[in-house]
């Protein structure tokens, strides 16, 4: 029944039940990969409304999501092991770790217990202490292989093995956010971030971002419209949320000018 509840409240939702068209990847750029930008913005600035979230852990997301297109040219230079060819793209991603590091480290030292009782405040800080240990991990395993390759010391570090390692700390903040969110909220807002943010924020920065959002365009409307719909008429708006809600769902209404 709940399935078919929310299978309806899709059709109703959406515009139509299938884009009409599909964007190239220069009319995607210019015209709505600046406005799914503005939408995280919005929703990163939404989340730190609620009580005791850490506004330290936006940046550090941000961050580990800039180095999208440096994991792609590490798979492109080097598809099978990290060899000479990459090592310019290897230090650029050790030299980001590094950056983020500091920001953890800033980030774990502003963690306070949690003043509410709506939220688990210990589940989150494990997790960003477990980023912060993984972190520090991969750090040291680039580090070592950057220094094997300008020994020209042979090694057979694979590719694909680094870039698991990357996406584990990018799931670990993913979790976290989720873990900062009021009970009353947290599975709308886990919803939208794992249907929704997560998602865009993974392929935001790819080369092939446009072909993302061409097939997936009726499941982000769905989730930006469940969540404007949960939160304006089934539930009471979070304080402070309401200009936010809104930006986002105008926001998305001019994105789906280009498909429908």
């Amino acid at each position: 029944m709940r399935l078919i509840t929310m299978l309806v409240l899709a059709l109703c939702l959406s515009p139509v039940a299938q884009a009409q068209k599909s964007l190239g990847r220069e009319s995607f750029m210019v015209n709505v990969r600046p406005t799914l930008s503005a939408i995280l913005s919005d929703f990163y600035q939404m989340v730190t409304l609620f009580p005791d979230f850490p506004r330290e852990l936006i940046p550090v997301i941000q961050g580990l999501d800039e180095l999208t297109p440096q994991k792609e040219l590490l798979v492109s230079t080097c598809p099978r092991r990290i060899d000479a060819k990459c090592k310019t793209t290897l230090d650029t991603i050790r030299g980001r770790l590094g950056q983020l590091r500091s920001q953890s480290m800033s980030l774990l030292s502003a963690q306070r217990p949690s003043t509410s009782l709506y939220i688990n405040s210990l589940a989150g800080l494990r997790l960003i202490t477990e980023f912060d240990e993984e972190l520090e991990e991969v750090k040291g395993l680039l580090d070592n292989t950057s220094f094997l390759i300008s020994a020209d010391i042979p090694q057979k570090r694979e590719t694909y093995l680094i870039l698991k390692e990357l996406d584990e700390l990018n799931t670990l903040l993913s979790l976290a956010v989720v873990e900062y969110i009021p009970f009353l909220y947290k599975e709308d807002f886990r919803n939208f971030f794992f249907n929704f943010v997560h998602p865009i924020q993974q392929q935001i920065s790819k080369n092939s971002n446009h072909a993302y959002v061409n097939r997936n365009i009726t499941a982000l409307n769905f989730a930006v419209n469940l969540l404007n719909q949960t939160l304006t008429k089934k539930k009471k708006t979070p304080e402070g949320m309401g200009p936010f809600l809104a930006a986002i769902h105008n926001r998305w209404n001019s994105i789906l000018r280009n498909y429908f």
